[in-house]
């Protein structure tokens, strides 16, 4: 499974949802073959030079560097990845080009051994599936989200989805919220929203409103207090700290129990492992989320299942994950149970 000669770590030119550039790359063993092309999250600076320049990058120097490595030698790899670009952020190959080089030699690796990604990372216990929370509609104040605590399977947040659809009159946080609470009582579960803000507020306007509204996950905007008030005024409710610990690097469980986890924002699929194995040990929710421009590739569910998340954060437009995820479940059959979600 060792990686042989230059040609087998091949980088392109590939377009993102948004007609945004990025990096692709395939990463061909003796035995296996794995492709991912990266996200670009806010601000993407990969556009149709930059993405070039990746691909020169994989082409002339990180390919070279990873000839005689095994593919199974992830960490060791992405280790070695860090080291051919020298810098504390990967601010010279990027993020993006260290990501789907990682994320395409996994991919190579489970192919080899002829089993799925999410087994590949996760091992042999790798039976709990992720609950979905899938963002549907936006206005000028918040994106929503919808969740289904008590799900049975993948499927009923989809249909959660499409009955608030059907009865919000409005894209407002009073109908939508309405509107969920129709849709639980017609389809027998908990249906609940969730709110992204995109403009900070008062903590009292915050407070109230999730306190009114049928909320169950918050992604606040905003100061230490107002994070910190979320989780004292509210109980059953997940307060997500990406905000936070984007900003100010805050890893704390007294200002938050939940955090949205993008791989771009990070480098490589140790770094992912790493993070998210942090984020626990915290006592805090990790929830693998989608960056803001994607390909239609299906690893993130993999990536989610393999490293034991108890959510996942898709666009209802994602149909690929959204299907990839139902897939899963399926494979795992009576083995797979819904981790339980619970603010």
């Amino acid at each position: 499974m060792c990686i042989r000669d230059r040609e087998n770590i091949v980088g392109r030119i590939s377009i993102l949802k948004g007609g945004k550039y990025s990096i692709e790359v395939d990463v061909i063993t003796t035995s296996g073959f794995g492709r991912f092309a990266a996200p670009l999250d806010e601000n993407p600076a990969l556009y149709i030079v930059e993405a070039h320049r990746a691909v020169s990058e994989v082409d002339e120097i990180i390919g070279p560097e990873l000839i005689g490595f095994d593919s199974q030698e992830q960490e060791l790899i992405d280790s070695y990845l860090w080291e051919i670009d020298g810098t504390e952020n990967l601010s010279h190959i990027g993020a993006n080009t260290a990501l789907a080089v990682s994320v395409a030699v996994a991919k190579a690796a489970s192919n080899a051994k002829n089993i799925s990604l999410y087994s590949y990372i996760g091992g042999t216990f790798t039976t709990e599936l992720p609950v979905l929370l899938l963002k549907f509609a936006e206005d000028e104040t918040f994106e929503y989200l919808v969740l289904v605590k008590d799900l049975m399977e993948i499927s009923d947040v989809v249909d959660a989805m499409a009955k608030i659809k059907e009865h919000a009159k409005s894209i407002t946080l009073q109908d939508l919220s309405k509107a969920s609470e129709m849709a639980g009582d017609e389809l027998g579960l908990e249906v609940s929203l969730g709110i992204i803000q995109k403009k900070e507020m008062d903590i009292e306007e915050v407070l109230q409103k999730v306190e009114d509204y049928n909320i169950s996950y918050i992604k606040p905007l905003g100061d230490e207090e107002l994070f910190l008030e979320l989780i004292a005024g509210t109980e059953g409710v997940f307060v997500d700290g990406e905000y936070l610990f984007r900003t100010k690097d805050i890893l704390d469980r007294r200002y938050y129990n939940a955090l949205s986890i993008k791989p771009i924002n990070l480098g490589t699929l140790t770094d992912l492992y790493n993070l998210v194995n942090d984020v626990k040990s915290e006592r805090i929710t990790p929830i693998l989320a989608e960056a803001k421009y994607e390909s239609a590739d299906e690893a993130l569910p993999h990536l989610t299942v393999g490293l034991k998340c108890p959510a996942i954060m898709l666009h209802e437009s994602s149909i690929v994950k959204i299907n990839e995820l139902i897939r899963i479940a399926e494979d795992l059959g009576e083995r797979g149970r819904i981790i339980t979600f619970e603010g």
